[in-house]
């Protein structure tokens, strides 16, 4: 039977070299477009699997982000201009070591890496110990329930002596034509994280876009002496699983999107901390407990979390936008005592004392930004800290009221600040002013 002819490589897919054209040059060419080989075999039963890609180099780093850093420095580009002037010759694929077709194989999807098996015999066990796993859905899966059972047999036949450096899970349910119906299965994302955790994954970062509400992750701590950096989207996250406290390790955690449903955050570990765009439950105040954290951004919707001391901040960037539930329709600090009043009502468990402000004064460098009707920062004021390390700051108009009595309050408490940017919207506001002469930063407020 003759093969058939090939077809046309996708602008967005692979690009395809016959068996014995010269690889090492795509290898070490940084921008080079994509990277593939064909067996050598002579068998149409395994035509089909003629190709292996290596993506460029910014789409992984798109997709497993800093999975990408595992692969730098494995092979300098000086090294292999040496190994390809020394060889009389092309150097094929086959000459590889083992090492780095392991690493070529982690760059494809889980499924993928599977199908190289076929390709000969040295092929066969690769993809089982490949340092990176990533389960993303392609085109041979329709359901939830495919994929599923997929993973599972491919988690139980990996080596489970060969390390994990990498898991990344990356995928949207509505993908899925199971997913048109309201029976539809639910994919084991907890499964597959604590399968990473457990092989010693230094690296994990799982995405699921879900169309009606977010997966929910098991209520489960997760203890790991090697992971290093967590990235969790689009995922509803409990108490237990942001106890991390068993991960001594942690030090970049990242929240995208999603549902934050606990009543504390704790890591005496993590140095990096980013929530941009996750929800807080409106009922109480989520505790963030990070006393080594070096750098913190957050932006968010529902009520606003307390920060615990975090002596050791360096950087620092906090927007209350519009999306932030502590503002009041009634009074300026969110305390009217009208049962009605659905935007305050967490104001019961608060107490005295400052929410942000306070875990903030130990930073050098600070953004501070609000949406004038949040009283967060207003409220704050009143119990402001000293900023005794503070020396760039920047903070929206809100803080410019007519006798600057937000900006004096806080330059006030920095007494060696050196640097201060005011960033002014575009669009005109209208002021109003209150005055309260009874709370400690005894100024005029001004809000929308």
């Amino acid at each position: 039977m003759a093969p058939r002819p090939a077809q046309h490589a996708r602008t967005d897919g692979p690009l395809r070299l016959e068996e014995g054209e010269d690889v090492v040059e795509h290898l070490v060419r940084e921008s080079a477009d994509a990277v593939a080989f064909a067996s050598a075999s002579a068998s149409a039963r395994r035509s089909r699997f003629l190709g292996l890609i290596l993506w460029r180099r910014h789409y992984v780093e798109q997709v497993a982000g800093g999975a990408a850093a595992l692969f730098d420095g494995m092979f300098p580009r000086a090294k292999m201009r040496k190994m390809s002037a020394a060889s009389s010759g092309r150097v094929k694929i086959g000459d590889l070591p083992e090492d780095l077709l392991r690493r070529v194989v982690s760059l494809l999807s889980a499924r993928q890496a599977v199908q190289t098996s076929a390709l000969s015999r040295r092929w066969r066990h690769l993809w089982r110990s490949a340092p990176l796993l990533r389960i993303v859905p392609d085109e041979g899966f329709q359901t939830v329930r495919g994929l599923n059972e997929f993973v599972k047999h491919l988690l139980l036949l990996r080596d489970g002596a060969a390390p994990l450096d990498a898991c990344v899970i990356n995928f949207y349910c509505c993908e899925f034509d199971s997913y048109r119906y309201p029976s539809s299965d639910e994919p084991d994302v907890g499964l597959w994280l604590r399968h990473a955790v457990s092989r010693g994954a230094q690296l994990i970062r799982v995405e699921v876009y879900v169309e009606d509400e977010p997966v929910c992750l098991p209520d489960l701590p997760l203890v790991s002496n090697h992971l290093r950096v967590l990235g969790l989207r689009l995922v509803e996250i409990k108490d237990s699983l942001v106890d991390f406290s068993g991960c001594p390790s942690l030090e970049h955690l990242k929240f995208q999107g999603g549902f934050i449903n606990a009543r504390r955050i704790s890591s005496p570990s993590v140095k990096h901390l980013i929530i941009d765009g996750s929800g807080f439950n409106r009922k109480f105040r989520t505790r963030i407990s990070t006393p080594g954290l070096i750098s913190l951004e957050l932006e968010f919707w529902g009520s606003t979390p307390l920060l615990e001391g975090m002596p050791l901040l360096v950087t620092a960037s906090v927007n209350l936008d519009h999306e932030c539930r502590d503002r009041c329709a009634n009074t300026e600090f969110g305390d009217c005592g009208d049962p009605e009043c659905d935007d305050c009502d967490v104001m019961v468990s608060d107490g005295d004392g400052c929410v942000l402000l306070q875990g903030l004064s130990g930073a050098t460098t600070l953004e501070l930004t609000t949406e004038s009707r949040v009283f967060m920062f207003r409220r704050d004021l009143m119990w402001c800290p000293i900023f005794s390390k503070l020396k760039t700051l920047l903070v929206n108009e809100w803080f410019m009221t007519s006798n600057m009595s937000g900006l004096a309050c806080l330059l006030e408490h920095s007494p060696i600040v050196e640097k201060l940017t005011l960033q002014l919207s575009k669009e005109p506001r209208n002021f109003v002013e209150i005055e309260d002469s009874d709370k400690p930063c005894k100024q005029a407020f001004l809000f929308n």
